[in-house]
C-alpha cells in the first residue's frame, strides 16, 4: 500500500464519522488558535508600550519617590515621597551636561466645568514650562505656559481636545474660562490629538503650571521629575551625576532614577516571560487536543479489529496498517491546525477595525506573527504524529487471527 492510498482510505474512514472527526480536532483548533492569538497580543502590546517609551526618547530620564532595589517593592511603596521643587533647579543648575528638568504632578478624574457643562474624568497635570520639550509634546493650537508663569502661579492652562469636544462644542477655547475646583483658568492652548492608550483617553486632560495645581488642589507633592539630557550619547554619563547630586539632599532608598532604554529592557524581560507563559499555556490546550485525538484513535482502532484482521488476512503488512491509522491522526491534527491559524488571522484581521468603532482608536494593535504561525502550524503536526503513534503501533501489532474472531 502507497502513500495516495493511506490518505483516500483515511479521508473516507473519517468522512464517515464526521462529527467525531470534527470533535476531536476541536482541541487542536483552539490550541493552535490560542498560540496564533496569544502570541499576536503580546507583540501588539509590547510594540505599543515600546512606541509609548520611545516618543519619549532613550535620553529621558525619570525620577521618582522610592528605590525599589533597596526596598524590594515598586517604587513610592515603602517610602515617604521627598521629592521638591528645589530639586529641578539645582539638577539643572549643577548639570555638566545642560539638562532640564521637569516636575509632574497628576490628579485623575478631577470635574472640571465651562458654563453648565462639566466632566469629572479629566487628569490634571501640573507640569513645568520645559514639559513640551521634554515629552515630544506638541501643542496644536494656541502657546504652552512660559517659565514666568510657573514662578507667578498664573491661573492659566492647556487642554486635550477631549475637553475642547465635550466642554466646548469642537469650538476653539483660546482665551475662554475653565473652572476646576471652583477657581477659573484661562485656556491658552490646545494640545494635539493623542487618541487612547491601552482604554485611557490621553486627550482627557488639564496642563497647568505646577505652583497653580498645587494652589488650586491643596498640595505640594511631585509625582515625578523628567530629565532631558540633550545629547543622548551622556544619557549615562548624566545619570551618574545626577544620583551623585541627589544623594547629597536623599538617601538613596529615597528615589529611583530609571531611563527609557533601561525600562524598555524591562519591558522587554517581562513580554519574554509573558511569551514563555502563555506559549505554556496554549501548549496545555494542544496537549489535551492530543489526548483528545489519542482517544479516539484508540476508540477506532477498538472498532475497527475485523477490518485490521480482514487487511492482513488478505495481505496488508503491519506497516501498512501503521501507516493508515499514523495517516488519519496526522491528518486531524494538520486539518485542526490549519483551522485553527485560518480562525485566528480573520479573528485578528477583524480586531483592529472593531476597535476602531467601539473604542475610537486602535487599543492593541494586532498582526499575525508570522512565526508563531509556523510554530503552530509545527506544533500541530508533531502532535498528530506524537499522539497517533501508540494507536497506530497498537494497531499494527494486532494478531489477525484473533482480530477475525473479534465481534
Amino acid at each position: 500500500m502507497n502513500l495516495n492510498e493511506s490518505v483516500l482510505i483515511a479521508l473516507g474512514n473519517l468522512r464517515s464519522n464526521k462529527v467525531r472527526s470534527f470533535l476531536t480536532m476541536l482541541g487542536i483548533i483552539i490550541g493552535v488558535m490560542s498560540i496564533v492569538l496569544l502570541i499576536s497580543i503580546i507583540s501588539g502590546t509590547q510594540a505599543k508600550i515600546e512606541g509609548e517609551i520611545n516618543s519619549m526618547g532613550s535620553n529621558v530620564l525619570q525620577l521618582v519617590p522610592g528605590n525599589s532595589e533597596e526596598m524590594h517593592g515598586p517604587p513610592g511603596t515603602f517610602t515617604v515621597n521627598k521629592l521638591k521643587l528645589g530639586l529641578v533647579d539645582m539638577l539643572e543648575a549643577k548639570s555638566s551636561y545642560a539638562v532640564k528638568a521637569c516636575p509632574v504632578f497628576i490628579n485623575a478624574g478631577t470635574t472640571v466645568k465651562y458654563k453648565r457643562k462639566s466632566r469629572n474624568t479629566t487628569v490634571i497635570a501640573g507640569t513645568g514650562a520645559s514639559f513640551p520639550y521634554i515629552r515630544n509634546w506638541n501643542v496644536a493650537e494656541g502657546n504652552y505656559f512660559r517659565e514666568e508663569d510657573v514662578k507667578a502661579a498664573r491661573r492659566v492652562c492647556v487642554t486635550g481636545d477631549t475637553v475642547v469636544r465635550d466642554l466646548y462644542g469642537g469650538s476653539s477655547p483660546i482665551g475662554k474660562d475653565i473652572f476646576v475646583n471652583g477657581k477659573k483658568l484661562l485656556i491658552i492652548g490646545v494640545t494635539e490629538k493623542k487618541g487612547k492608550t491601552f482604554g485611557q483617553d490621553s486627550d482627557d486632560i488639564l496642563a497647568m503650571p505646577i505652583t497653580t495645581c498645587h494652589e488650586l488642589l491643596g498640595t505640594s507633592v511631585i509625582n515625578q521629575i523628567i530629565i532631558k539630557v540633550p545629547e543622548p550619547k551622556n544619557t549615562v554619563k548624566a545619570m551618574n551625576e545626577i544620583r551623585r547630586q541627589l544623594l547629597t539632599q536623599m538617601d538613596k532608598e529615597d528615589f529611583s532614577l530609571n531611563s527609557q532604554s533601561e525600562l524598555l529592557k524591562t519591558f522587554s524581560s517581562f513580554a519574554a516571560i509573558l511569551n514563555v507563559v502563555m506559549g505554556c499555556v496554549a501548549g496545555i490546550s494542544l496537549f489535551v487536543g492530543g489526548i483528545g485525538i489519542m482517544n479516539i484513535m484508540l476508540v477506532t482502532v477498538k472498532e475497527r479489529t475485523r477490518e485490521i484482521g480482514l487487511r492482513k488476512a488478505v495481505g496488508a503488512s503491519s506497516m501498512d496498517i501503521l501507516l493508515q491509522f499514523m495517516t488519519e491522526a496526522v491528518f486531524l491534527a494538520v486539518t485542526g491546525g490549519v483551522i485553527g491559524i485560518l480562525l485566528a488571522i480573520a479573528f485578528i484581521s477583524a480586531a483592529n477595525p472593531l476597535q476602531k468603532v467601539f473604542l475610537d482608536s486602535v487599543v492593541v494593535p494586532l498582526k499575525a506573527n508570522p512565526t508563531s504561525v509556523v510554530l503552530a502550524f509545527i506544533f500541530s503536526s508533531a502532535v498528530g504524529i506524537f499522539f497517533g503513534s501508540y494507536p497506530a503501533v497498537k494497531a499494527a501489532k494486532t494478531d489477525p487471527i484473533i482480530a477475525l474472531r473479534y465481534e
